[in-house]
């Protein structure tokens, strides 16, 4: 028996002897995917007479299917050791699919399988759920999705992790939405972020009413979202809310080792997705209007600077929950206001991450600048400060109310059962800007 795979848990599924094809010991017993279903009932068979000896009590959990798509299998070991630091025990069965694209392979199918299993409270209580991992190569990568469905647990919602970039082309990606009941991606990692914006604007367009899509990059800022709203909580500063004529967003660029040494000018590519998402949640919540082919408007994707003209309210507004879906009541437009979106570069690696908010008001001939500033050597922190023309508050030193561990943000996401509509209409926000 294979057991300890990963530090705190327990896998079981009997050491692989085939020798052709890749080894994967981290994934179990190597099978035919006929015999994935038999092999997975003998693997409980033994989980049960290892109870009945050690007098352990295991949980066995059935509330959804969770498939991560990866297209390398390093990925995929990595996917299957972040597993574990996933504090949820909603898993029933795991399926780690891995498209290999390499051209020079001829399709096929390889599939291994193993039980996961971690402590909970203590060693003598534990979680168990199935991990079953496919490798798809050549053609067979067109028919992933059907390969796939009959490895599902019946009954139970499907929950797609797509790790990496989206692709290129082809219908992949679609077919295996079209079997999920939920799509999480992560728009960090996409190469080209417009195409991949637009990607996912056309793909939420043509999802079925039952299914979902969710971004981790949306997690990431949903600590900044609620602070922002926070500033307008009290009443004497919720007047202002109507009176923002200005937005500015800052995010970081990691600098190139050259750059950190002042040897060179060059950057990370800039992926300033989440300072897009902000302004477009901004916008929404505003009920900001895109002044189409202004002069002011700015489109830089290469030094990954954006300004936008927008047509403004200026009657009184509130800010709607974070979570919440449900806008207030829109007024006539009078008034003039901008956006305005600049990379930082900086020596810590959090490409994309943001790094200042500014908000500047004016009501009554009265000045307010709101301001939310992360500094580079601190990423779980944040300084908070209101200037105004007749007064200036002490700056304010906030911990961010979660972490960006990507287990942490895919827990969140496995808590959500239906659409998040905020998200979505932002996401279609972003996409009329940057378009």
């Amino acid at each position: 028996m294979a057991f300890n795979f990963y530090k705190g848990e327990s896998g079981m599924g009997i050491e692989n002897s085939d020798t052709t094809g890749p080894n994967l010991p981290w994934a179990g017993k190597k099978v035919d995917t006929a015999d994935v279903e038999v092999e997975l009932s003998h693997l409980w068979r033994l989980s049960a007479d290892n109870v009945r000896i050690s007098h352990n009590i295991n949980i066995r959990t059935s509330v959804l299917n969770f498939v991560i798509c990866t297209q390398d299998i390093e990925a995929a070991r990595w996917a299957s050791a972040l597993i574990r630091d996933l504090s949820s025990t909603h898993i029933a069965r795991l399926i780690l699919l891995v498209l290999d694209t390499s051209s020079s392979k001829a399709p096929g199918v390889s599939s291994w399988v193993t039980l996961r299993s971690f402590p909970i409270v203590s060693d003598l209580m534990r979680h168990h759920f199935e991990q079953v991992t496919l490798l798809l190569s050549g053609d067979a990568i067109n028919s992933a999705a059907t390969i796939m469905q009959p490895l599902f647990k019946p009954d139970l919602p499907v929950y797609l992790w797509w790790l990496q970039d989206l692709p290129g082309g082809g219908p992949v990606f679609s077919r295996l939405a079209d079997v999920s009941s939920r799509v999480i991606i992560d728009s960090n990692n996409f190469a080209d972020p417009e195409q991949g914006i637009s990607t996912v604007s056309t793909l939420i367009r043509e999802l079925p009413n039952s299914g979902a899509l969710s971004d981790l990059n949306w997690g990431r800022i949903t600590p900044w979202r609620q602070l922002v709203a926070q500033f307008f909580d009290s009443p004497e500063y919720k007047p202002y809310l109507a009176g923002i004529n200005r937005i500015e967003i800052e995010y970081a660029v990691a600098a190139s080792d050259e750059t950190a040494s002042g040897a060179s000018g060059q950057t990370a590519s800039p992926n300033p997705i989440r300072s897009w998402l902000m302004a477009g949640w901004l916008k929404t919540s505003l009920n900001w209007r895109l002044v189409e082919e202004s002069p002011y408007n700015l489109y830089d994707p290469i030094s990954g600077t954006y300004s936008w003209q927008v047509s403004r309210t200026t009657g009184p507004l509130s800010v709607e929950p974070v979570s919440g879906a449900h806008r207030t009541g829109k007024l006539g437009f009078s008034g003039q206001g901008s956006i305005h979106i600049r990379p930082h570069i900086q020596t810590t690696p959090d490409n994309g991450a943001l790094r200042l908010i500014r908000l500047t008001s004016v009501v009554n001939n009265h000045q307010a600048v709101f301001t939310i500033h992360r500094k580079e050597d601190n990423a779980d922190y944040v300084i908070t400060s209101v200037e105004q023309t007749q007064a200036t508050l002490p700056q304010r030193a906030v911990g961010l109310s979660t972490t960006h561990e990507e287990s942490e943000l895919l827990h969140d996401e496995l808590e959500i059962t239906g659409r998040d509509y905020l998200y979505e209409s932002t996401l279609h926000e972003v996409f009329e800007l940057i378009t």
